[in-house]
């Protein structure tokens, strides 16, 4: 990152979320692990007193599982499973605040679990709840939360994730929070129904955070949409901070046209040159 860069993200963030990737390299082969990367980041926030947030220990997703991990055999998953959650959580326990423990396990369009996984081929469903309790002996002090998209607008699959908030909290898991990725469009953003899901997670004992914001925009956005843009980040921020057991807000980038996967689609709050962009104001209206 340029000086530049770390200088408006010292300014203007107070948290910050670091990778720990079973695809990103540090974890090349069963018995290897590579910290480097890890360390720099986590220690970029605290030499800033920052927060820090950490995820993800356990994805389904075929990218971020290695080509080792898809040739071992089920009975080992397992295993895997904890040694990893041992190592990771406990090399940062007391300086990582939370967990994304269990990231994206329900179907779009659905209110089933994903199934055919490795995860889900070696422990059923119950590699979930698994996650948490080894998570929590890992770091007891850390805040462990399940993570997910669309819930806003996909109501079968905010009533899958609920279940599974709710199976969690009657095994007594150390599951403490719902993270809400918050990838929104113009137009399939409801306050209201928001509104309502995010204080029935609040009533059955759990926090709310935002985890990942970005508002897509057309490739081709224009001064109006950019104008909508503005007026969702601040709907967005405004009905979090109405409802009960809010807590905090990531906004899950600083500049467009970084790398990500809708890269070209104007999601942040600074352009490409580091400039604010309405949307960052509307961020500041909606916090005042």
């Amino acid at each position: 990152r340029s000086d530049q860069y770390e200088r408006i993200f010292e300014k203007e963030a107070n948290l910050i979320t670091v990778g720990s990737f079973w695809g990103d390299g540090s974890r090349p082969s069963k018995t290897e692990y590579d910290f480097s990367e890890m360390d720099r980041m986590v220690n970029f926030g605290l030499t800033r007193g920052m927060d820090v947030f950490a995820q993800t220990l356990v994805w389904y997703a075929p990218t971020d599982l290695p080509a080792w991990f898809q040739a071992t055999p089920k009975e080992e998953i397992e295993g895997i499973m904890n040694d990893h959650i041992d190592k990771i959580v406990k090399r940062y326990a007391g300086k990582i605040k939370a967990w994304n423990v269990v990231n994206e396990a329900v179907n779009d369009s659905s209110s089933t679990l994903r199934k055919g996984h490795k995860w889900e081929e070696a422990m059923g469903d119950d590699y979930i709840y698994k996650a948490f309790v080894r998570a929590h002996a890992a770091d007891p002090k850390a805040m462990l939360y399940y993570n997910d998209y669309q819930m806003e607008s996909d109501e079968p699959k905010y009533e899958g994730v609920k279940k599974i908030m709710i199976d969690l909290k009657k095994r007594g898991a150390p599951a403490h929070a719902l993270g809400w990725q918050m990838h929104v469009r113009p137009g399939s953003f409801n306050s209201v129904r928001w509104t309502q899901q995010l204080n029935e997670i609040a009533d059955l004992g759990f926090d709310n955070y935002i985890t990942e914001l970005d508002v897509e925009l057309p490739a081709n956005a224009t001064a109006a949409d950019f104008e909508t843009q503005k007026q969702l980040y601040k709907s967005v921020i405004q009905t979090f901070l109405a409802s009960r057991r809010h807590k905090d807000i990531i906004i899950w980038g600083l500049r467009d046209k970084d790398p990500c996967w809708i890269t070209d689609n104007h999601p942040l709050l600074y352009d490409e040159n580091l400039q604010k962009k309405p949307a960052y104001f509307g961020v500041q209206e909606a916090l005042k």
